[in-house]
This record gives structure tokens, C-alpha cells and sequence, in this order.
């Protein structure tokens, strides 16, 4: 990856760190550089009831890892990047050097080492922001065949306020066509689900378009509001 450089797999610290802090008044998680993703979402929900604000598109990578690119995903609209969402590190610097940081505490090495790629340190720890986990969450898919109408809606919901757009808005692309990895397939949301192509309008080109899109609910919420 780069010319003499080296590529460190850090998944066996990924135990390293696990803990639950309240940092001004709002849950924090201290864990691992190495740990991955979808580790620590699944165990603060079970454990605590809580989520990180922002995500990584694909959940099976470290910490580390993408804090040393960005992190986005679905709620990055709202919250920002994964990189917004972290207020301490412990990084290994190349002298060696096990040095904490934070925007107040050695704040070069903290955003140098935020989406720095590596070439600041290693990540071996992050204090990442949490919030409450929702109880239900309803998954929309949306398909365009125009860029056009894809980008103006995209945008639209984005610039809304809080409680008034989605939790999650993303947006790809995908081949018009039937092939399993970048076709038709690629888009459900189930597996006894199937995409009917007879839906799409003539002017459709090689290239389609999909809006994916969560709205997150509390079981205290009312079934009308669920349903709407």
C-alpha cells in the first residue's frame, strides 16, 4: 500500500479495550483499535442499549481502521463521519511512544491521526460517542432511474431537520441488469424478495440508482407514528 511501508493487522487487540464512560454528560465506549465494528455495535446494544452515532458502510472492519480514513456511512448527514465522533485516542507513534490525545491533549497527533491514514501512528485505542439504540427500525429502498431525481431527493432529505427526514440516508449505485453482485440482486432488502425489472420506465439506461433509507422507532412510540 505504500513503498516500504507496512500494514499491521491489529484484530488480536481487539479485547483490549471495552468500557462505558459519560463524558460531559453523554455515554461514551472506550475500546480497541482493533476491535471491529460490528463487535462493538452489537455488544453495546446487548450490553448498554446503545449505538455509536455513526457508522462505517461495511461493519467488519477495526476501529483503528477506518478512524484512519473517515468512516462513513447513513448517518453521516446528521452526525458527521466516524472521525466527528471519537473525543480520545491512544496512539502508538512511530517513535514508539504510547501517547493519549484529544482536541485539549496533544491536539497535532489527535487530527493528524484522525483520517491521517496511518502515517501519524497507530489507533490502539478511541473513546467513541454513543446514543440510544432504537427498538425498531423500518429499512426503505428506493430505485431511480434518473440522476437527476436520485441527487434532488437525496439532497432534499438530508437538509431537513431532525424529526422531520430519515436517520440513515444513503445512496449507490447499481447495474441494470441481473447479475448477482451489481445488478437487480444487489438490492433487496430480503431473500424470498425479487426485483421486477416490468416496474422500470423505457427510458431506463445501464445504470440505476437507489436511495436506502431508516427511520428509527422506540417501542414507547405510538403505532400510528410507526406506521406513518
Amino acid at each position: 500500500m505504500a513503498d516500504g511501508g507496512y500494514v499491521i493487522d491489529m484484530r488480536s487487540t481487539g479485547e483490549n479495550h471495552f468500557k462505558l464512560l459519560t463524558v460531559n454528560g453523554s455515554p461514551c465506549i472506550d475500546v480497541s483499535g482493533g476491535a471491529l465494528w460490528e463487535d462493538v455495535l452489537r455488544r453495546c446494544v446487548s450490553r448498554f442499549g446503545l449505538a455509536p452515532r455513526s457508522w462505517t458502510d461495511y461493519l467488519s472492519l477495526t476501529v483503528g481502521g477506518t478512524l484512519s480514513n473517515a468512516g462513513v456511512s447513513g448517518q453521516a448527514f446528521r452526525y458527521g463521519p466516524q472521525t466527528s465522533n471519537v473525543t480520545e485516542l491512544e496512539v502508538v507513534t512511530g517513535k514508539g511512544d504510547i501517547t493519549v490525545c484529544s482536541e485539549t491533549q496533544n491536539p497535532e497527533l489527535f487530527f493528524g491521526a484522525l483520517g491521517g491514514l496511518g502515517q501519524f501512528g497507530i489507533i490502539t485505542r478511541a473513546r467513541v460517542k454513543l446514543q440510544p439504540a432504537p427498538d425498531m427500525v423500518r429499512w426503505i429502498r428506493v430505485v431511480y432511474a434518473e440522476f437527476e431525481e436520485f441527487t434532488r431527493d437525496a439532497e432534499f432529505l438530508v437538509s431537513q431537520k431532525e424529526d422531520e427526514s430519515f436517520d440513515y440516508v444513503e445512496g449507490f449505485v447499481f447495474c441494470n441488469n441481473d447479475d448477482p453482485v451489481n445488478g437487480w440482486p444487489s438490492v433487496q432488502l430480503n431473500p424470498d424478495q425479487e426485483f421486477n425489472p416490468a416496474h422500470l420506465p423505457q427510458t431506463a439506461g445501464p445504470v440505476l440508482y437507489c436511495l436506502e433509507l431508516a427511520f428509527h422507532y422506540r417501542n414507547s412510540d405510538q403505532p400510528s407514528t410507526v406506521d406513518m
